[in-house]
């Protein structure tokens, strides 16, 4: 009698976590993540000309309130990684760490390579932070 008491439990015991991971676990639903795609940071290496490395290293994420190109965003986040490396790293080796990193023209240089990697506009780039160091 105790063991059918004992392996009833232990049957219920480990059913119980699996069914609170099919129901969701009280994470959030789909329909509530929101229009944020987060893009982990990025950062570049360059060797200057004149012999020293420099680092630039950006925060950003996107808004895109548009469902279809949210998971299209989603899906795409290898590559516009890959696109912000590029363009981070042309952005280093045009510039100099004593200088002001210029934020207008980083920004814009992501935001094309958004809509080129995405296949047209409809995602806004939002930068957190960039360092150059």
């Amino acid at each position: 009698m105790h063991r059918r008491l004992l392996s009833l439990l232990l049957a219920l015991s480990l059913a119980l976590p699996g069914a609170a991971l099919a129901s969701g676990g009280g994470k959030a639903k789909k329909g509530d993540e929101g229009p944020i795609v987060d893009v982990a940071p990025v950062s570049v290496s360059v060797r200057r000309p004149n012999g020293r490395w420099a680092v630039i290293t950006i925060e950003a994420d996107l808004n895109v309130p548009a469902e279809p190109l949210r998971q299209k965003a989603q899906l795409s986040v290898p590559r516009l990684r890959a696109a912000y490396t590029e363009v981070l790293a042309r952005y280093a080796h045009s510039t100099t760490s004593e200088k002001a990193v210029n934020l207008d023209l980083i920004a814009g240089q992501l935001q094309k390579a958004t809509d080129t990697v995405l296949g047209g506009r409809g995602a806004q780039v939002m930068l957190g932070g960039v360092i150059l160091q």
